[in-house]
């Protein structure tokens, strides 16, 4: 009768410690999945040039506020996807090049953003910087300056974020981009297979969509010609060493 006694006070004792301890487990589940120490704290965002910085922080904070499978809060800085954020500002901030996401152990979100940088500005319906792939990311002005040359195109079809500009095979070379800006090329227009180019001199050249042969002829015509270049209305250099102006 004694063991019976002591067996059956031990199994008492064995479930007493069993849903203490599932208590226990419940109550510190809850608290680390709930618990404000877990908060995220702050939200900061470096290094943006072109990138509205206080809407993607909004954008970020709203989705902090969301949960994961209706129960785990997003806002806990274990269980915040970085991958998630990663995949919304490249999807919604155009301007964003690359992301980067690191979390501190002060329980803030640091967010390192390489913006696009502009090589020129195309339009078409609309206007829009784009990088050194082509890429167009941020809405520009009708720009006439000699920083950024217009580009456009005889009939495209109208073009949106994260499309490629049409003159791609031209226009993100970076040498001839330079050498635009040296002569003060505003504006091209492509023609086909030709170029009208916009000087701020008031006269357009002609030229062969080629960078390398454009750059050769327009610098024979500089050694020719020895005018200003105000009493011009055009120069054409399409055709190898036989250089036209008028």
């Amino acid at each position: 009768m004694a063991l019976k006694s002591s067996n059956k006070k031990k199994n008492i004792f064995v479930r007493i410690l069993s849903v203490v301890l599932l208590i226990a487990f419940l109550v510190f589940l809850w608290w680390f999945v709930y618990g404000a120490i877990w908060k995220i704290n702050n939200i900061e965002i470096v290094d943006a040039k072109h990138t509205d910085t206080e809407a993607m922080k909004t954008d970020i904070y709203n989705i902090t506020q969301t949960k994961k499978f209706l129960i785990i809060p997003n806002n806990h800085i274990v269980f915040l996807s970085k991958k998630q954020i990663e995949r919304h500002i490249l999807e919604t901030y155009p301007s964003v090049e690359f992301v980067e996401i690191n979390k501190t152990t002060d329980k803030d979100i640091i967010i390192s953003i390489k913006d696009r940088m502009a090589m020129g500005v195309w339009c078409d319906e609309l206007c829009y910087f784009f990088d050194d792939q082509g890429i167009l990311f941020k809405k520009s002005f009708d720009y006439t300056g000699a920083v950024f040359t217009k580009w456009e195109i005889a009939s495209s079809t109208p073009l949106n974020f994260y499309d490629k500009a049409l003159c791609t095979d031209v226009c993100i070379d970076k040498t001839f981009v330079s050498f635009l800006t040296q002569n003060k090329v505003m504006k091209v227009i492509m023609e086909g297979e030709d170029l009208r180019m916009f000087t701020e001199y008031g006269y357009y050249i002609k030229a062969l969509n080629n960078a390398t042969t454009t750059m050769r002829n327009i610098a024979l015509f500089k050694v020719e010609y020895k005018g200003s270049g105000s009493e011009l209305e055009y120069v054409d250099v399409r055709f190898g060493d036989k250089i036209f102006y008028k």
